[in-house]
């Protein structure tokens, strides 16, 4: 997969980041992720468009909440999920981090969720029609607000008899 480097300036895209706010729900704790509501893609991951020079462009929302705050997503870099929810846009420890594609794929093995009969199905361990699925209903979950038990409704619907993938807070 290769990524290109994305700028994102505060000033001179200042109504990007507005809108791309706008579909982002965070929960209340600060170790919480917040969930981007925005569009899905087919394999469950966030996805947000640019009115760029040159045309509309989409860009994975974690990687585009990365170079808002950072100020820009250098190419082959990937915005790594250690939250495990591919809707997490919240940039930090313990959520959306840089790193290599190498980083991202030891991460995951650390915590097999790839590898042997799983490999292909990613960092929750879904294939991506699954995965894709869970995102829809994380994202149905939220649309009144922060609701702790519909999320994680939502996250076990996806692997039952699994713990939820990412902290939700006591």
């Amino acid at each position: 997969m290769t990524s290109h480097r994305l700028v994102v300036d505060p000033v001179g895209h200042a109504g990007e980041i507005r809108r791309f706010n706008r579909y982002v729900i965070a929960g209340p704790n600060p170790h919480d992720c917040a969930v981007f509501v925005g569009a899905i893609g087919d394999d469950g991951y966030g996805r947000f468009w640019l009115g760029r020079p040159g045309g509309p462009k989409v860009v994975r929302a974690q990687r585009f909440a990365v170079a808002a705050v950072h100020g820009v997503m250098p190419a082959g870099l990937v915005a790594m999920h250690e939250c495990d929810n591919p809707l997490c846009v919240r940039v930090g420890a313990r959520h959306v981090v840089i790193g290599s594609q190498s980083d991202n794929l030891t991460d995951m093995g650390r915590k097999h969720r790839g590898g042997g009969s799983g490999w292909g199905r990613g960092a929750s361990g879904l294939d991506r029609q699954a995965r894709r699925a869970r995102a829809h209903a994380v994202r149905a979950a939220l649309t009144g607000g922060w609701d702790r038990t519909a999320v994680s409704e939502a996250l076990g619907a996806g692997m039952p008899g699994q713990e939820p993938l990412f902290a939700l807070g006591t």
